[in-house]
């Protein structure tokens, strides 16, 4: 394996994105939500929000692990500010998501209250456990490894409850009167590629800071795996499981950006998962690139979700 100071060189360009991104960290957090939900949204009235709803209860998947792992990088003394900003931005997000999807919001593009009987107890479950994780996020301060401990074990749980959400509103929602099947699959997947990214940007901050490290070594592992056949899938279409390739340029681009962050990236993740070291600079750099991945594949997913209204 080369040393971190060769990867570190090998890596200057992402650090050079990284870092205007940490500079922007305002704009970049705060247009999570907006590029995932977008205006657009207001002028369609086909439908009740399908592919919407799906859109933004992928997000609060995202949202647990991105908590979690803006916490330890605030226990550890990475990007204190930042994280501080981000643990805050996420926490109001998972609020409005959560009011949208039980209410609606015709600024999100999904109309009318939830009234499906499992949706509703799923969004229950989801928030009952959610709200005393964030509490514990938002009191994180530096060296607290057991309250970082204490968040890690309720991550898996947690995202479980959240995946769950998603299926059953996929399973709602995905109709050929309102949402092919076809573009439910495409929005579901990409819409997932945000939890992993969150998710092994908080494995990551786990093994640099020496808590439950075993069993985020193997969820980074698992997760880095999943998320490469996954990109690879979005890009060249799986036929035989439904996923077709990109139907627009726009969202080609958009998942070549998330090839090259993503190929940036795996000097650090293979440092990770060797158990070797990451300075405070390298913690970072994965922070931040995580966050622009993050960010990119909500693009994406926007892209998805006004291409499946072309047809309507």
């Amino acid at each position: 394996m080369k040393t971190c100071t060769t990867e570190t060189k090998q890596s200057a360009p992402l650090y050079k994105r990284t870092a205007t991104a940490a500079r922007r960290l305002g704009s970049l957090a705060a247009i999570t939500l907006a590029m995932s939900t977008g205006s657009y949204a207001q002028n369609i009235v086909s439908d009740v929000g399908a592919s919407e709803r799906i859109n933004v209860a992928g997000q609060l998947g995202t949202l647990t692990q991105r908590v979690i792992g803006s916490a330890c990088n605030l226990n550890s003394g990475i990007s204190v500010r930042e994280s501080q900003a981000i643990l805050q931005i996420s926490a109001d997000q998972f609020s409005r998501i959560t009011d949208a999807l039980l209410y609606g919001n015709r600024s999100f593009g999904i109309l009318g209250e939830e009234d499906r009987s499992r949706t509703l107890r799923v969004i229950e479950e989801l928030n009952t456990a959610w709200s005393p994780l964030l509490d514990e996020a938002l009191e994180a301060a530096a060296d607290d490894d057991t309250r970082i401990q204490s968040l890690a074990e309720q991550s898996e749980p947690l995202m479980d409850t959240a995946n769950l959400l998603v299926t059953e509103i996929t399973g709602q929602y995905a109709d050929p009167v309102a949402l092919l099947h076809a573009d439910a699959l495409l929005i579901d997947l990409a819409g997932r590629q945000r939890v992993l990214a969150a998710n092994m940007s908080k494995d990551v901050c786990l093994i640099a800071s020496g808590i439950a490290v075993d069993a985020a070594k193997a969820e980074l592992e698992k997760s880095s795996e999943l998320f490469a056949n996954t990109l690879s899938a979005l890009r060249n279409g799986m036929p035989s499981v439904g996923v077709r390739p990109p139907p627009t340029e726009k969202i080609a681009d958009g998942l070549q950006f998330v090839v090259e962050e993503w190929e940036a990236i795996q000097p650090f993740l293979a440092t990770a998962m060797a158990g070797e070291t990451l300075d405070a600079a390298d913690r970072q750099r994965v922070y931040f690139a995580f966050l622009g991945i993050e960010s990119r594949m909500n693009n994406v997913v926007t892209s998805y979700d006004q291409n499946s209204k072309l047809g309507l």
